[in-house]
C-alpha cells in the first residue's frame, strides 16, 4: 500500500508545477536570447529547471530509469502540457469574475478527494508532500487553476449545450437493455482530434504515454496530467459502467480486454486509452466498501538488509498474533511508539490496484491482514469495516452530467486551440518543431 501511495502521489504531482511562479518572474520580451529558457508563453517563461523537475517526477513514478529516447519523449509531452497549463492559467486569470471562479471550500474538498485517492487523509497527505519538499499551497494553486478552467468553459459555452430528455431516456433504455452483459470498472484518458491535421501529433502523444504506462507510470497521475476528458481531475476513473455508456468502439474494446490490461481506441472524436481495473459477469453486480487502517513498521533506511526485513517481519507477525482484532492491533501499534498508523481510510475494494486488492480481499471486518514487505517497511492492514453494496443504474441526472461533460470537453479543446493560435509562444528548438508542441 505504501508503494501505491508513493507512485500515485508522485504521478499526481506531475501536473502540479507552480504556474503562478511565472507571475513572480520578470516577464520576458519577444526578442533576445536567454540561457536556460525552454519556452516563452505570452511573456511568462518555462525554464530548463522547471521542465527537468517535472520530468524527474515522471521518471520517479515509472521507477527512476528511462532510455535517452524515452526521456526525450517524456520531456516533449511534459513540455507540451506545461505550455497548455500556462495558457489556461492566463485565460482564467484574465476573465476571472470579482468573486473568483472557485470558492476556497471547493479547492479544499478537491484536495481531500486527491488525498483519499492516494489512500490518505488530507493532513497526512499534506505531511507527505512536505516530506517531499512540495509546498501544499503549490498543489492547491494547481487545483484552483484546473477547476477555474472548467468553470470558465461552462460560463462561456454552457448555454450552447442542450441535452434533451428524449436523448437521456433513450441512452438509459439502451444501457438498461444491455445490463445483462458484463460490467466494467474503467479508467480512461481522452485525446481529441479536433483537426485532421493534428491526427499524427495526437497519435504520437498517445503512443508516448502508452510507453510511459508500460514502464509502470501511474495511470491516474498520467490522466490528471495529460487527459482532456472531464474525468481527468479524478485520474480518469469513471468507476463501474455497463455497455452503452461509452462509445461503441470503447464497448467493443472492453469486451475483449482482460483485467489489468490497457487498450488504445480510436472513435469519431479522438483517441482513448482504456484501463480495465475489474470486470464482473452478467447480471446484478456489487461492489465492496472498505474502511481500513494501515500500519507501517518502517525500515531504518531505503536499502534495508535482509536481516532487518526478517526481524521487522517477525515483529509485525508477533504483534498480529497477540492482537485478537483490528482495534487491538491498532492500539498495540500506537503504544509501540515505533509503528506508523494511518487515519481510517475509506475505499472500495474494486478501486484498489489488483496487486494490492489481493492483500485485503480475504480480510474480514474487524480482522487483521498478513504483514507484507514493501520498499518502505512492513505493511499490515486492519479492517475496521467492509460492506457489499449493489451497483446502481445511472440516473437521468448522472447521464445528463456525463453528456454535458463530454460536449464541454469539445469546447474546451477548441478554446485551447484558439488560445494557442493567438498567443505568442516561442520554444527552444532543442525540443523539436514548435508546430508539434503547441
Amino acid at each position: 500500500m505504501i508503494l501505491v501511495k508513493r507512485l500515485c502521489c508522485v504521478a499526481l504531482l506531475l501536473s502540479m508545477g507552480d504556474v503562478d511562479a511565472g507571475a513572480q518572474r520578470a516577464s520576458v520580451g519577444r526578442t533576445g536570447e536567454y540561457d536556460g529558457i525552454v519556452a516563452v508563453i505570452n511573456g511568462d517563461i518555462i525554464t530548463f529547471n522547471d521542465l527537468e523537475d517535472r520530468v524527474n517526477m515522471v521518471l520517479f513514478s515509472i521507477g527512476g530509469n528511462a532510455t535517452p529516447e524515452l526521456k526525450a519523449k517524456i520531456s516533449r509531452e511534459v513540455l507540451k502540457e506545461m505550455i497548455h497549463e500556462y495558457l489556461r492559467w492566463q485565460c482564467t486569470k484574465k476573465y476571472e469574475p470579482k468573486e473568483g471562479w472557485i470558492p476556497e471550500d471547493a479547492i479544499k474538498s478537491a484536495f481531500s478527494d486527491i488525498a483519499r485517492r492516494n489512500n490518505m487523509e488530507s493532513d497526512a497527505f499534506g505531511e507527505l508532500l512536505a516530506k517531499k519538499n512540495i509546498d501544499k499551497n503549490t498543489v492547491l494553486k494547481q487545483i484552483k487553476i484546473n477547476l477555474a478552467w472548467v468553470e470558465y468553459i461552462k460560463a462561456r459555452f454552457g448555454r450552447f449545450i442542450n441535452i434533451s430528455e428524449s436523448e437521456i431516456n433513450r441512452t438509459l433504455a439502451e444501457a438498461k437493455e444491455k445490463r445483462n452483459r458484463e460490467s466494467f470498472y474503467v479508467h480512461r484518458m481522452f485525446f481529441p482530434v479536433s483537426d485532421p491535421a493534428n491526427e499524427k501529433s495526437v497519435l504520437s502523444q498517445v503512443n508516448n504515454l502508452s510507453q510511459m504506462l508500460a514502464r509502470g507510470a501511474d495511470f491516474a497521475g498520467i490522466a490528471r496530467q495529460f487527459s482532456k476528458s472531464p474525468d481527468s481531475s479524478k485520474g480518469g476513473e469513471i468507476g463501474w459502467i455497463f455497455p452503452g455508456q461509452l462509445s461503441e468502439e470503447e464497448d467493443s474494446a472492453l469486451a475483449k480486454m482482460t483485467v489489468g490490461s490497457r487498450s488504445v481506441v480510436r472513435n469519431i472524436r479522438g483517441y482513448i486509452i482504456l484501463f480495465l481495473q475489474d470486470k464482473r459477469e452478467a447480471g446484478p453486480s456489487t461492489f465492496t466498501d472498505l474502511k481500513l487502517v494501515q500500519i507501517v513498521t518502517p525500515f531504518s533506511s531505503p536499502n534495508p538488509t535482509n536481516e532487518e526485513v526478517s526481524r521487522l517481519m517477525d515483529y509485525a507477525q508477533d504483534m498480529k498474533k497477540n492482537s485478537p482484532n483490528a482495534h487491538a492491533m491498532i492500539k498495540s501499534a500506537k503504544d509501540s511508539g515505533f509503528c506508523e498508523v494511518s487515519e481510517p481510510i475509506a475505499i472500495t475494494l474494486e478501486g484498489m490496484q489488483p496487486q494490492f486488492r489481493a492483500m485485503v480481499s480475504e480480510v474480514p471486518a474487524g480482522g487483521v491482514g498478513n504483514p507484507v514487505p514493501t520498499p518502505q517497511g512492513i505493511i499490515t492492514i486492519c479492517m475496521l469495516d467492509r460492506r457489499t453494496q449493489q451497483i446502481k443504474d445511472p440516473s437521468p441526472d448522472d447521464m445528463k452530467i456525463q453528456k454535458i461533460g463530454e460536449r464541454l470537453s469539445v469546447f474546451a479543446e477548441r478554446e485551447l486551440q484558439y488560445l494557442r493560435k493567438k498567443s505568442y509562444i516561442k520554444i527552444n528548438e532543442k525540443y523539436g518543431p514548435q508546430s508539434e508542441l503547441i
